[in-house]
């Protein structure tokens, strides 16, 4: 498919693709980290095809209806005005957040982008609104020329995969558990992605760290308890 997004590099949460046999294999059996690791490379591979196949259009129209569900449950739970809210740059066929970032901040949020300062170390998060410079990054993403940092309270989470228990199937680098493991007070974290990516299970892993509500265009799909 073409899609102009796709000629961008991999972003923070792509950096699988750097290190793809990345993985935590503390507290767990060897073999079954290496069976595990296995099994999400393949099924990464099977749901990034599957999502590119949608197309323009159709990614287009799932991520419109993706985005306006997303900002429902962020208003739904939040006063917009003044709340910290991370979103992603958009690549690899992911859904088009921007439009409903660009709505959160014209609502009064304030809307920050992830960035990579340095590799392998939690990321960091700038400030960003709607025609805000930007340069590039780390895998030529583009992110925020300020060096203005922000701690969000709700940050979003593109989802190769999902199941139902709240765990989400990444890009492999360990870029966003790092972080959430990093970040005090911890947000609250919302899976973004497609309804067609639910797996029965992701296998979860002690390093994996489930996601306190999961959206897709459907709508909100899993939301932890007391959350």
């Amino acid at each position: 498919m073409s899609h102009d997004l796709t000629r961008h590099a991999s972003p923070p949460c792509l950096a699988g693709e750097v290190a793809p046999d990345y993985f935590d294999p503390l507290g767990v059996d060897p073999q079954q980290a290496v069976d595990v690791a296995r099994w999400r490379k393949a099924e990464r591979a099977r749901l990034l095809a599957e999502r590119a196949a949608l197309g323009v259009e159709g990614l287009r129209a799932a991520g419109g209806r993706l985005g306006a569900a997303v900002f429902d449950l962020i208003a739904a739970r939040f006063r917009l005005p003044g709340l910290a809210v991370s979103g992603y740059w958009p690549i690899k066929s992911e859904p088009d957040l921007r439009g409903m970032l660009a709505r959160l901040h014209q609502a009064g949020a304030r809307v920050a982008l992830p960035v990579v300062e340095v590799r392998a170390t939690p990321l960091v998060f700038r400030p960003w609104a709607p025609g805000a410079a930007m340069e590039r990054g780390f895998w030529n993403i583009p992110v925020p020329a300020t060096r203005d940092t922000a701690v969000p309270q709700v940050a979003l989470s593109p989802l190769v995969g999902w199941d139902g228990a709240g765990y989400r199937l990444g890009y492999g680098g360990g870029y966003f558990d790092r972080t959430l493991a990093a970040l005090t007070p911890r947000p609250f974290v919302i899976g973004v992605g497609f309804e067609a990516a639910r797996l029965p299970t992701i296998f979860p892993q002690p390093h994996d760290i489930p996601m306190d509500a999961i959206v897709t265009e459907e709508g909100l799909r899993w939301q932890a308890p007391g959350r």
